[in-house]
């Protein structure tokens, strides 16, 4: 009797359960609701990644915590009895058997203090009660409609902060697309530590230090998670640790290395523009040497002319150890000292030699520099929004060719006019500086103002353009005539009256024939000389403004 009692009791606990969660869950939705709708609020404040996630994360959790409470919390047979006696009405039947029961099975040896026939009694009519008991009917489960609709207007408030637009995600999207473009820009650089640890050029010392300053760029760059300000000011303490490194006027040195180079090797062979190697002059060096021995003094005196010549200009570009030996050169050509010529020509060769390799080394730097600039330039524009249309583009290839994008070239004139700021005709005095202009605020392509006579009429321009170069645009070409600096030349001025300001002249041609070779003149000396990449767009934007 006692167990069917058991287990009736155990059906009603599970009744109990059941409606005990429900009656908890419409009690405790509004807190996850006030949490989802707090998510939501505080992503309106700040950047916050997978909003979606935080906010439907109070509602799961939520569900974790009913679900739990409702079937891990203790419900022994007891309880039960008990709270369908309060709740039936069955004036403590239910508890009274299990009571009893426990009480006998407690006091088996000892004499019961009942007799048994009263309590086999008691637990029959427990028995009977409880069979009579439906749960379903019993225990409803109902709803709590107060606790319902605050948690519905919170949860609809929520859907409804979600839905709206949010200015955020456009914080968020912008950090993902740097945290990107940081990843990209990572494997860059770990391309470019191949590189340099593949360039023989650098001495050890500086090949580890490079590495290393790269190295941790690289992983600086990973660990980014969207801080534009942080990745562009890492790409600049190393551009500025290697900018100290780097000679602004390598390319000039260059130049005037090859130059003596080439100009030895005509003075050993006889010949003319002939291409040399400044790094192997060994053997023109010591053929000069040699040849020194069967020269008239004239002609070693002319020799000696030309090398010191050679070494003021070598000494001119910041190569001094060549200039010494070219000194020693000349002055074993005058007195002709066929030892001493010798050992001055492999000085000057090995001196060739150092400077080649430490001109090698600059190129390895500056193209390090490059990169790192242009790492730095894509990392300033990431995630900001691409030009409209309209926008004018001017590319740095040194190619002198623009191009309008989208349909710039039939704005309605908006942003395209440029105020009358940066019209004025090239070379008439005023120039430019790449590192002063403002950065560019207009959008669209140049347009021609209406009406005659306006102030920056381009119509004007046209006419009234001053080209300082010696010849129009298309008339004849340029011709370069070899031959050798002796010193010897003779230098004419001829004074005459310049043409009134405006006047006609072959100096004054039609604006439209000139942009593209001003433009053109422009990105190949942003090429060849050292300007910063930021730098070069304020050039590209100021020729974009005067395209016509």
């Amino acid at each position: 009797m006692m167990d069917r009692l058991t287990i009736l009791l155990r059906r009603f606990g599970r009744r109990l359960r059941l409606r005990d969660g429900w009656s908890l869950a419409q009690h405790s939705l509004w807190m996850a609701g006030l949490a989802a709708a707090l998510m939501q609020l505080a992503g309106r404040v700040w950047p916050i990644a997978d909003l979606w996630l935080w906010t439907v994360a109070p509602l799961a959790l939520w569900s974790l915590a009913v679900i739990g409470i409702a079937l891990v919390r203790p419900l022994r047979p007891e309880r039960v009895a008990r709270r369908c006696d309060a709740e039936l009405g069955l004036k403590e039947r239910l508890a009274t058997a299990i009571t009893l029961e426990g009480w006998r099975l407690s006091t088996a040896a000892r004499p019961p203090s009942f007799q048994s026939d009263l309590v086999a009694l008691q637990q029959q009519d427990a028995l009977a009660a409880a069979q009579r008991i439906e749960p379903r009917r019993a225990f409803p489960l109902r709803w709590q409609w107060r606790s319902l609709l605050v948690a519905g207007v919170l949860i609809s408030a929520t859907v409804a902060l979600a839905v709206l637009p949010n200015r955020m995600r456009e914080v968020i999207a912008e950090r993902q697309a740097i945290a990107q473009a940081a990843e990209q820009q990572a494997r860059r650089v770990e391309e470019l530590r191949k590189q340099v640890e593949a360039a023989r050029e650098l001495s050890p010392e500086e090949r580890e230090e490079l590495l290393r300053r790269l190295e941790e760029l690289a992983q600086r760059l990973r660990d980014n998670a969207g801080d534009r300000e942080k990745a562009v000011a890492d790409f600049s303490k190393v551009e500025e640790a290697l900018r100290q490194k780097v000679d602004p006027n390598a390319d000039a040195r260059q130049a005037a290395l090859a130059a003596l180079a080439s100009q030895l090797q005509s003075l050993a062979q006889e010949k003319a523009g002939t291409k040399a190697d400044p790094a192997d002059m060994d053997q023109a060096m010591q053929e000069l040497a040699d040849k020194m021995a069967g020269m008239s003094e004239a002609e070693r005196e002319s020799l000696a002319q030309s090398l010191a010549q050679m070494a003021a200009r070598a000494a001119q570009a910041g190569d001094t150890n060549l200039a010494q030996a070219l000194a020693s050169l000349a002055q074993a050509a005058r007195s002709g000292d066929t030892q001493a010529a010798s050992a001055a020509a492999q000085a000057a060769s090995e001196a060739m030699r150092q400077a080649q390799g430490e001109l090698d080394q600059q190129a390895v730097l500056q193209r390090a520099l490059s990169e790192l600039q242009q790492g730095r330039q894509a990392m300033s524009q990431a995630g900001q929004p691409q030009p409209g249309q309209g926008t004018a583009q001017v590319p740095g290839s040194g190619q002198g060719q623009g191009k309008d994008q989208g349909q710039g070239k039939q704005g309605q004139g908006q942003g395209g006019q440029n105020q009358g700021q940066g019209q004025g005709q090239p070379g008439g005095g005023g120039g430019t500086k790449a590192d002063t202009l403002p950065p560019g605020t207009g959008k669209g392509q140049a347009v021609r103002p209406k009406g005659e006579g306006q102030p920056g009429d381009v119509t004007k321009l046209d006419q009234q353009v001053y080209v300082p170069w010696g010849r129009r645009p298309g008339q004849g070409e340029q011709i370069t005539l070899p031959g050798q600096d002796t010193g010897q030349g003779e230098t004419q001025v001829r004074e005459r009256t310049d043409p009134l300001p405006g006047a006609p002249g072959e100096a004054l041609v039609p604006y439209h024939q000139v942009f593209y070779q001003y433009l053109d003149a422009a990105n190949q000396a942003m090429e060849q000389s050292y300007i910063p990449s930021g730098l070069k767009d304020y050039v590209r934007e100021y020729f974009a403004r005067l395209e016509p």
